[in-house]
């Protein structure tokens, strides 16, 4: 097919007759290598190498760094940097025939495409409501690290940036860059968090808290800078009028319309696939429109963002849906479109080169002292204020986003742009891995003695009250847990304050959360505020409640929710135990719903329970369910307790767990201790005789404290090896509500490094494991297996158990 093209020369006015020039179509594919056809030569064979290449990079190099701390971000600007001009696409082979001019305006699109998608990502797991709950010191922190910073950028304007070509605009966009350099964008701190697993720590806390700050101040100067950029100031006026409208339109047509979908979508449920695809058009749509308005493409999908609630369900489902998609594709091929306008090679004025990055090394170097001080100043270690003024400098795909339209508007030389960009990268560079490698999120920030104390069930007098930290994922672990605290054995003297926590994985959000639920909410009129009560949280709480009222002895609730990644939420739940001084933390085994949860989701139950394990300041309970729970009633309530003890600090805790439970008159306890005999005997060393020690006085303790109690029976098993142990154990099987026992025993034959191919559930231990399975009353009897805090304990026991315990942990993942 030809096509005719009409070329009228100014000489056509004079009365020439005009040239048409006619040459054959481009296809954008090629008929196949069999025609000799080079696919290289056709647009859409090239495009699919093109993204090919990069999705195979940025993989590579996040596959080769990511031991070494680096997020995302680095790998994917380092895997552009390396194929654009800079390197290999500096030598002319490649360039002309794999990054061909003519072609760059398809793979600008696709940029593009990406860089809408991520900022309305980024806006739908934005928390509008976050700023509320900063974490504590975030103001001292946030405010100093913004406002220092920000004084020393635009006070280098005029003695420095007066004088660099490259930043072209006026004084007044040269104040914006410069300020711009100084901002800490607050999604590109919690992806970073994210990536190094630190979201729940104390330190990502404050850092996102100090960060979310001064948030809209900086989006608000992105905006109006966008809006400065053009020539004439009436567009810019015109365009700030109508993206005030545009703003109006959405938040006041198109709000209520996402609230309308999300009422009327179950609770539990997806939202309809009709209403996400609707939404995710609605993305380009507002693109389009706030482009055709003259402001920023960017300024729809961000609106549009804003106005959709965070997490499930319709947040929740629009991430599950898009990201990623756009983060494993769209997301590449825009920092390669970086990379391809980085160019290393543009570098020639030396000392304009050298005057900004004195501006730059002076920025950051202003956030990274002033962060530092303030944070100081705060009672914070030295260190971990220094971590956090890292933290507070990375980079990410928002600095990008805005740099890069600078250099699309001409605001921005090709060098100025590369150096900025390239300081962009090796900060992020430099300052992940030292996060990552140095900081200990176990260790608190403030050097407080007060969090120094570990407990265990043996350290509360019976006299004072008794806290429990309750971790539940959904409500079919409310009855179970709800008995064993009845059992527990609440009276005047000694109350139970059960801190319960539903545990939500983060879906859908931009940072977790742990929120108190205030009981009063429900007692409040109005359909919004009982609509709010409705919640799956709400109903599981509830509950809890319901039982506090009809529980024979004084039972407060202090009921929470947390929103983490299943990863790290053990931080969140490690420290709520130490700030309260819990000594005992009850966690559902992760095989209790297997039927009404995706394999998924038990693998990250399953691994929050071992971190927890790892980590807690405390006893640590997984209650496995097995059986049906005890009857508990406002006039009645009878439970029947099991306890195994063999020896150790952990048998110890399910003995004196068992001690506090016996003042229950409605709680029959039977206790079976396994006493070894002969050449077992022998050869004990020092640590093992102290065990032995602390073993007896507790069993002497308990049997004084029980005497002539009748709901309490003793029997001591005598045994030669670990196999009569185990027939020992199955052959005392009953009709029990509950079965207490240690997960490590001080029998070496026990916690052996071999027993680990006999156990399928490491964080059960080896008697544990059993008792959790068919062998022991066909699997229907519910078992807590304890474990002590391993800082209370000292010697090798503990050492060779703690490593043990990690290697069963690899081995059964």
């Amino acid at each position: 097919m030809e096509v005719t093209l009409r070329i009228t020369s100014p000489s056509a006015a004079a009365g020439l007759v005009p040239r048409a020039i006619c040459r054959p179509r481009e296809s954008i594919s090629s008929k196949g290598i069999w025609f000799r056809d080079n696919p290289l030569d056709y647009s859409f064979p090239l495009i699919m190498a093109q993204v090919s290449l990069v999705l195979l990079t940025s993989r590579a190099l996040y596959y080769l760094l990511r031991p070494l701390g680096q997020t995302k971000f680095v790998c994917n600007l380092l895997g552009g940097i390396i194929l654009g001009p800079s390197l290999l696409g500096h030598k002319k082979v490649i360039k002309e025939k794999l990054f061909r001019d003519k072609d760059a305006h398809l793979f600008e699109i696709l940029s593009l495409l990406g860089v809408l998608y991520s900022m309305f990502i980024i806006a739908v797991k934005l928390d509008k409501n976050m700023l509320r709950r900063t974490a504590k010191n975030a103001w001292k922190i946030g405010l100093p690290g913004f406002l220092v910073p920000l004084v020393v950028s635009l006070g280098l304007v005029h003695p420095i940036g007066s004088t660099l070509p490259g930043l072209k605009g006026g004084m007044f966009l040269i104040y914006f860059s410069f300020s711009s350099l100084s901002f800490t964008f607050f999604p590109v701190i919690a992806q970073a968090l994210n990536e190094l697993n630190l979201m729940t720590s104390e330190l990502g806390c404050l850092a996102l808290s100090s960060a979310l700050i001064t948030e809209a101040i900086q989006w608000l100067t992105v905006v109006v800078q966008i809006i400065y950029a053009h020539k004439s100031p009436i567009q810019g006026i015109l365009a700030l009028v109508s993206l005030f409208a545009l703003t109006v339109l959405i938040f006041f047509i198109v709000r209520p319309l996402i609230l309308l979908i999300i009422k009327n979508t179950p609770q539990g449920k997806e939202v309809k696939e009709v209403y996400v695809v609707a939404i995710l058009l609605g993305v380009l749509v507002s693109a389009g429109i706030s482009d055709a308005l003259g402001a920023s493409p960017l300024a729809g999908p961000i609106l549009l963002g804003l106005v959709i609630p965070d997490g499930p369900p319709l947040g929740a489902t629009l991430m599950q849906k898009t990201e990623f998609l756009v983060s494993e594709l769209f997301l590449p091929v825009l920092f390669f479109r970086v990379g391809f306008m980085t160019d290393v090679y543009s570098f020639q004025d030396w000392g304009s080169l050298g005057k900004l990055q004195m501006v730059i090394l002076l920025i950051y170097g202003a956030k990274i002292v002033t962060v530092t001080v303030a944070a100081v100043c705060c009672k914070i270690r030295f260190k971990n204020s220094f971590l956090l003024s890292l933290i507070m400098n990375i980079k990410g795909i928002v600095d990008l986003v805005v740099f890069s339209r600078w250099r699309s508007s001409g605001m921005l030389d090709q060098q100025s742009y590369t150096q900025i960009v390239l300081s962009m990268l090796l900060v992020t560079l430099i300052a992940t891995p030292v996060v990552r490698f140095l900081y200990q999120p176990q260790i608190r920030l403030e050097p407080s003695s007060k969090h120094s104390r570990t407990r265990n069930i043996q350290s509360p007098r019976y006299d004072s009250d008794f806290s429990i930290l309750c971790c539940v994922h959904n409500e079919e672990s409310v009855r179970n847990i709800t008995s064993l605290l009845e059992s527990s054995n609440p009276t005047d003297q000694s109350p139970i304050l059960a801190y319960v926590v539903r545990a939500v994985e983060l879906i859908g959000r931009a940072a977790p959360l742990l929120l108190p639920c205030k009981k009063k909410q429900q007692e409040e009129g109005g359909t919004k505020k009982l609509k709010r009560t409705n919640t799956p949280t709400h109903q599981l709480m509830r509950a809890f409640w319901n039982y506090s009222k009809n529980s024979k002895g004084p039972v407060s609730i202090h009921a929470f929710t947390m929103i983490a990644p299943y990863n790290s939420m053990h931080e969140t739940v490690c420290r709520l135990a130490e700030d309260n001084n819990i000594p005992l933390i009850l966690l559902p085994f992760h095989e209790n719903n297997q039927y009404t949860v995706g394999a998924n989701v038990m693998a990250g139950i399953r691994q929050f329970n071992v971190n927890v394990q790892t980590y807690s300041p405390c006893t640590v309970g997984i209650l496995v369910e097995r059986g049906l729970p005890a009857r508990l009633t406002v006039s009645h309530f009878s439970y029947n307790v099991g306890v195994f003890f063999i020896g150790g600090p952990d048998d110890r805790e399910a003995l004196a767990y068992a001690s506090r439970m016996s003042g229950n008159p409605d709680v029959g306890i039977t206790v079976f201790r396994i006493i070894l005999r002969n050449e077992l005997k022998e050869g004990n060393t020092n640590e093992e005789e102290v065990e032995e020690t602390l073993d007896e006085s507790l069993v002497d303790e308990f049997k004084i404290r029980n005497m002539g109690n009748d709901c309490v029976i003793w029997k001591d098993i005598e045994v030669y090896d670990s196999v009569q142990i185990m027939d020992a154990i199955r052959n005392s099987q009953g009709d029990y509500d509950l079965v207490l026992v240690g997960r490590r025993h001080t029998e070496i034959s026990l916690r052996d490094e071999e027993m680990a191919e006999f156990v399928q559930n490491a964080e059960l231990g080896v008697v544990g494991d059993m008792l959790a399975s068919v062998d022991f009353c066909g699997g229907m009897v519910n078992v807590l297996v304890l474990q002590e805090n391993v800082e209370l304990g000292n010697g090798a026991f503990r050492a060779n158990s703690a490593k043990r315990s990690a290697k069963w942990t690899k081995v059964s993942g």
